[in-house]
Formats: C-alpha cells, sequence, structure tokens
C-alpha cells in the first residue's frame, strides 16, 4: 500500500477532534437523560438513553473504519440518532409536565 492510500485511510486529526468532542457532547446528555424521564423508568423514558448508547457506539466505529466514505457515513447516522434521541428528551420534559409521570388517580 502506498503512503498515499494509507493517508486516505487514516484518520484526519480535524476529523479525529470532532469525534471525540461528539462523543462528549453525546455522554454529557447521557448523563442528563435519566432527568428527562422523571426518574420513572418506563419504556418511552428510556428510549432516549438507548438511542444515545447506540449515537455513541456508531461514532466509535469511526476510529476503526478505514474508509473515509464510511466514516462519514456513520457520522451522520450518528447525528441523527443523537437528533432523535435530544428531541425525544424534549417530548419526555413535555409531557411529564403536562401528563405527569405519577399513576393515574
Amino acid at each position: 500500500m502506498s503512503d498515499e492510500q494509507s493517508d486516505q485511510l487514516a484518520l484526519p486529526e480535524g476529523e479525529m477532534k470532532r469525534a471525540v468532542t461528539f462523543i462528549v457532547i453525546q455522554a454529557v446528555f447521557l448523563a442528563i437523560s435519566p432527568l428527562t424521564g422523571g426518574w420513572h423508568y418506563k419504556i418511552w423514558s428510556m428510549l432516549d438513553s438507548a438511542i444515545l448508547v447506540l449515537s455513541i457506539g456508531l461514532t466509535g466505529l469511526m476510529f476503526v473504519i478505514e474508509g473515509a466514505k464510511f466514516r462519514r457515513l456513520i457520522f451522520k447516522v450518528a447525528v441523527a440518532l443523537y437528533v432523535m434521541a435530544v428531541v425525544d428528551m424534549s417530548l419526555n420534559i413535555l409531557l411529564s409536565g403536562w401528563l405527569g409521570w405519577g399513576e393515574p388517580r
């Protein structure tokens, strides 16, 4: 393999910094996610945590995938999952305030 081919396969420094920053942001939101469910562990309130874990796992694949095209695809899918998780957290907060998480009376 020539040096030019190995340079194309290597993870550029800027891309690595972007991936690490994105993982840190996801980890912060993962730490916050139990608060959005009101500490009531129901399926829907745990969905955002599950999506965030999947997103972090996919982002971690960027460090081992060699092709730049596949790394960009994985990053885009991870960003889409992250946005879905944040939207789910927002809906959890809105609905828990409106409906409440308590038992029906």
